[in-house]
Formats: C-alpha cells, structure tokens, sequence
C-alpha cells in the first residue's frame, strides 16, 4: 500500500473534562429474551475500551443502544453530558418526535460506528459511500463533501479507487471505506462491531491498522472484537460481558490475572482457539 496521510481526530477541548460516554442501568429485552440486564458503564474521552465475551453475551446490542439503533427497554445513555433519546413513539404528540430525531440525527453524527458485514452501499462508488452523509448529514456543498471524501479515502489507502464500486473491493477495502465513511463526519466517538470477524485472515491486519492509528490520535473508541493480540495493544481497558451483564473490567494487565472464573474461562478459551 502507498504511503497514505495519517488518521487525524477532531478533539473537542471543551467536553475533555466530562466523561465521553455514560451507561445507567441499561437494559434491553426482546420479548421474554433480556440481552442487556443492568449496564452501568462511564468511558473518558480518549478511552479505548474493548469489550469481549462469547456470542449472544449483548455485546453488539449495546453498541447499537448507545446510538440507538436499537433503543433500551430502559436505562439511560449520555454522550459528552447530553442524554441520547430515542425518537418518541406517541402519536399524539409528533412534534415532539420529529424534535427527537433531529436531535438524535445530530448527535449519531459525532458517533460512528462500523458493522461487521461493511454495510456500503453497492449501487455507490466508494466516493459517493463516503458523500452521501456529509451531503445529507452535515450539509456539506457538493464540492466540499468530494474533497472531504477524498481526504479520508486517501488517509485510508483508497484514494486510487474512488470511482470503483464496493463489488470490485476486498473485503478489506470494504471495510476501510466503512471507516473512511465513519470518519468523515468527524465523529468523537467511534463504535467498531466485530469489524474483522467477516474478513479472511490475511485482510484483518489492514483493517486493524486502521483502528490502531486511530487510537494513537486520541479517538475514544468503544471496541467489540476477539482479536486479542490488537485489543492488549490499543486498549486502556477491558470489559468481559456474559449474559447481559458486566462481568469484569480491567486494564490489559489486570485482565491477564482475570479474578473471575467465567473471564478466566473465556480467556483460556480465546488464547486457545
């Protein structure tokens, strides 16, 4: 790969001193089925905290709670001191609704995530993927939102195929146009979910690289993966979820002498996969 820009991040210096993220008693229930049973959970701005335990543990339901893609049956998120609400549902009151999701829609803008199955649009070249949100979201002008899209395919090694649909792609690039789509609405706060679990293995590295250079730039990151040799390197902390719940939480070296039985038995069986 040609020698690209390197990830830059927008810090706000005036919320730097309140917490980035703040989790009260999240829950969140699918009919009789609860994925998240009582989250509290604060994140500093800068943080890189990485969030691993075995499937169905509600790991990805609650990154898509803090933007709300998927609402909480209950609980409260706040993102740099503004509570994050979903859209009401009361039809007898739809301007309050319509004011909710203008508000949510400004406030997902400073919250970027990337999913694990790319989620690009396939009928877009990867400039127009990277366009549409700053048309549409930051209400860039045409010119302006090309040359922020550039800006950050080029920071992303893709500045060579901004014509291409994301068919031509791999499923690395696939993902690193997700990050440069992310990143060019100049988020504060990035959620990655299992980002590299859909690639074959000889992709994941150009995509972990990615996110490694934006931690260094002070990107508070909230990660869900099982790359654990990534996750030692950029986290500040850990979180091991089971069943819906905040088992442990750590730095990397606490979590290398794990106190809980059920995170020492997901570590063992990590390391030994």
């Amino acid at each position: 790969m040609p020698e690209t820009p390197e990830l830059t991040v927008n810090l706000d210096a005036e919320r730097s001193d309140m917490p980035a993220l703040v989790l009260k008693d999240l829950h969140k229930s699918f009919g009789d089925l609860t994925v998240l049973d009582g989250i509290d959970l604060e994140i500093d701005s800068g943080e890189v905290v990485v969030v691993i335990g075995p499937s169905g543990s509600g790991k990805s339901t609650l990154l898509r709670c803090i933007n709300m893609l998927t609402p909480p049956t209950s609980g409260e998120v706040w993102f740099e001191g503004e509570q994050v609400i979903a859209p009401s549902q009361s039809r007898w009151n739809p301007l309050a609704g319509r004011a909710e999701r203008h508000r949510l829609q400004e406030l997902r803008a400073h919250m970027g995530m990337v999913f694990q199955q790319f989620n690009v649009f396939p009928h877009m070249s990867t400039r127009e993927n990277v366009m549409l949100g700053l048309l549409r979201v930051s209400g860039c002008t045409e010119d302006e939102a090309r040359e922020r899209a550039d800006r950050h395919l080029e920071a992303v090694g893709l500045l060579d195929k901004t014509h291409a649909l994301p068919s031509t792609l791999s499923g690395g690039q696939k993902q690193r146009l997700a990050i440069a789509r992310a990143l060019a609405l100049e988020p504060r706060l990035m959620l990655f979910d299992e980002v590299t679990s859909a690639l074959d293995p000889e992709l994941v590295g150009e995509v972990l690289s990615q996110m490694k250079e934006l931690a260094a730039a002070g990107m508070t990151m909230v990660v869900v993966t099982h790359e654990m040799g990534f996750a030692r390197e950029v986290a500040d902390r850990f979180v091991f979820m089971d069943g819906g719940k905040i088992v442990e939480q750590g730095t990397p070296a606490a979590m290398s002498d794990a106190k809980h039985e059920r995170t020492q038995q997901f570590l063992r069986t990590i390391q030994g996969s």
